[in-house]
């Protein structure tokens, strides 16, 4: 498995989330790139990786086409399509998360190589700024407690209904989710629990993959958030009193900080343009899922309290999913533009008050407009261009939301007053 540094080096060594132990699982995650003196081990582990990788991928993808046939078999009954559509649109949005990672690996190693070399801020290096990053972290732990909930309840209901309710002999007996199959799951009982078992494991991996990518996500907004901390700090000590004649300090001190901001503002471009398709989708389909999952919670009549249950925690999980990834973006948003504040507000003016050389003065005050003028322009990662990752999207994706909603209870109404 790959990882950025030696595990020597612990006390500077990246900590990345625990969830992306579950990437390492799914096969998502990339492997060490083979030079010399590798071992045919590594050659082996690799390939025997791959291979669990693409069948990950192909397990979450028939599982899909088992939710869409019964989707097409249902289309005219809005109550079966709302409820398959939640399940199975969150199928399509991890199976595209699931395959752009197995497809861009080296992108994926290239993106954590410049984190751990750039962004990540050890304890060594600044202590309060680290804890702080840490304890933003917190609210991915409540989001994985969520969807972790949220597919225990999907794989365990079905079980529980069958013991209490159904009984071991009926004749059909529950799945997770709704789906045709190609063949009869249930002429057997070890056909039902084989079938049982492979779609309970896609809808595992579907869900882990979700929450692990976007802790990942959020871990490296988080710790550039952090990175622009320093950065101000450090501007905010380059006209200190005491070195207000020493101009050639206060030339390195500007440009470490160039060169700092100039990598932050790398890293985040390479973050936008790995996590853009999936932004991008993860936003399209919010919106209808809230709007589905909202729209069986108020319908939805005479149904087991386990699936009443199950949907509150459902639309619980994926509104806190989407608030969580908006406000890091948006919080991205306030400390990039900060970055200009500080620099206007750095006492350039008390700096250059007793320095004697004009031309060095002059060159300083250059650098720190260009600069100012550079930080105008807000770090922020967007989706394909279409939509930014703010509060602002947030706020528009529930209305949205609100619309798709109000068309289809005027749908279902208009449809039950013409049958009545």
């Amino acid at each position: 498995m790959f990882h950025p540094q030696p595990y020597s080096d612990r006390r500077s060594a990246v900590r990345l989330p625990r969830q992306c132990v579950w990437l390492k699982l799914n096969g998502s995650w990339p492997l060490s790139p083979l030079g010399k003196g590798y071992y045919l081990w590594d050659s082996v582990f690799g390939l025997g990786y791959t291979v669990w990788a693409w069948y990950v991928i192909a397990s979450v993808g028939i599982t899909i086409s088992f939710q869409t046939g019964f989707l097409v078999k249902h289309l005219s009954d809005i109550i079966m399509t709302t409820e398959n559509c939640c399940t199975t649109f969150m199928g399509v949005l991890n199976f595209v998360r699931l395959l752009h990672l197995r497809l861009n690996q080296q992108k994926f190693r290239e993106l954590i190589e410049q984190f751990a070399r750039d962004i990540w801020i050890p304890d060594t290096a600044n202590s309060a700024v680290a804890s702080e990053c840490r304890r933003r972290m917190v609210t991915y732990s409540i989001m994985t407690a969520l969807l972790s909930c949220l597919i225990i309840m999907y794989c365990a209901m079905p079980l529980v209904e069958l013991l209490l309710s159904l009984g071991l002999d009926a004749a059909e007996k529950p799945f997770p989710y709704k789906m045709v199959f190609p063949y009869d799951p249930y002429s057997s009982w070890l056909t039902y629990v084989l079938t049982y078992m492979f779609t309970s494991y896609a809808g595992i991996c579907v869900v882990t993959t979700l929450f692990a990518e976007d802790s990942l996500f959020g871990f490296f907004i988080t710790y550039t958030c952090g990175q622009f901390q320093l950065l101000h700090e450090s501007i905010d000590n380059l006209f200190m009193v005491g070195n207000v004649k020493e101009q050639h300090l206060q030339q390195r001190r500007l440009k470490s900080i160039v060169q700092k901001h100039n990598n932050i503002i790398r890293f985040a471009k390479r973050l936008e343009d790995f996590f853009n398709p999936i932004l991008l989708v993860n936003l399209m389909i919010s919106s209808v899922l809230i709007c589905m999952v909202g729209f069986q919670i108020i319908t939805g009549k005479n149904i087991f309290i386990g699936d009443y249950v199950k949907f509150i925690v459902y639309i619980s999980s994926a509104i806190s999913q989407l608030y969580i990834l908006c406000e890091n973006g948006d919080t991205l948003i306030r400390h990039s533009v900060l970055t200009a504040q500080h620099l206007y507000g750095c006492n350039w003016e008390g700096g250059f008050s007793r320095v004697e050389s004009r031309t060095t003065s002059k060159q300083i005050r250059n650098q720190l407009e260009f600069m100012i003028l550079c930080s105008q322009r807000p770090v922020s990662i967007t989706a394909f261009k279409f939509s930014t990752l703010s509060l602002q999207s947030f706020t528009a994706i529930l209305s949205t939301s609100m619309s798709y909603f109000t068309l289809l209870r005027s749908l279902y109404y208009g449809d039950k007053k013409l049958l009545d």
